[in-house]
């Protein structure tokens, strides 16, 4: 009964790193599911990686309330940024179509379709910083969207990496559909440490501010 009661108590490191990794499946199937109308993408990422910092790095409980509160907090400002980056997504990804019937067709074409698709890590990882941004701060979307562009541009090397990891994620979800049962929240956690070493001091000047009012 001791052993039992050991495995099974919440404080045990055994259940809480099975518990986590429960977490990371049922975050990503959330997230599935609240972004299948396309326009839930962002308000769906931004409750991901609220719940994903706080529950999986932190030691929050109860994920799935949080992240159904956080998707709720920023529906709004969330579905209006969606709106906003998919054409220019869907104009990406339709000059890369143009560009890989060029690479089929010359050594001039390919590389240029292979120099794109480096160029295209630029706006897939300042993509990165918009939704957690978003979960963290308050903004509208021109604000939003416009301090995003200044961070990724400012911290240059984590925008390349975190777009990078995006897009291998893309990749092998391509390929292996079921891993979509958990890459997102697994993508999530990795650019967790990126993103939360750069909100740092902003979240320390947010804290100031509202212990001054």
């Amino acid at each position: 009964m001791c052993v039992a009661g050991g495995i099974f108590n919440p404080e045990n490191g055994f259940y809480q790193v099975t518990g986590k990794i429960v977490d990371l499946f049922l975050l990503s199937v959330f997230w599935l599911f609240c972004s299948i109308p396309v326009v839930t993408i962002g308000p769906s990422t931004a409750a991901l990686y609220n719940t994903v910092t706080r529950c999986i790095r932190g030691n929050e409980r109860n994920s799935w309330v949080m992240f159904f509160r956080t998707f709720r907090d920023n529906l709004k400002v969330g579905v209006l940024t969606t709106l906003v980056i998919l054409p220019a997504g869907v104009l990406l990804v339709f000059l890369q179509g143009l560009l890989y019937q060029t690479a089929v067709v010359g050594q001039a074409g390919y590389v240029l379709y292979v120099a794109y698709q480096i160029f295209l890590l630029l706006p897939l990882g300042a993509l990165c910083y918009v939704f957690p941004v978003l979960s963290r701060f308050t903004f509208r979307t021109g604000g939003l969207l416009l301090n995003c562009s200044k961070l990724a541009m400012a911290h240059l090397p984590s925008t390349v990496g975190m777009g990078l990891l995006l897009a291998l994620s893309i990749w092998i979800c391509s390929y292996i559909p079921v891993l979509a049962a958990v890459l997102p929240a697994v993508l999530a956690l990795f650019h967790s440490f990126p993103l939360e070493r750069i909100f740092r001091p902003y979240i320390q000047a947010q804290r100031e501010e509202q212990q001054e009012e």
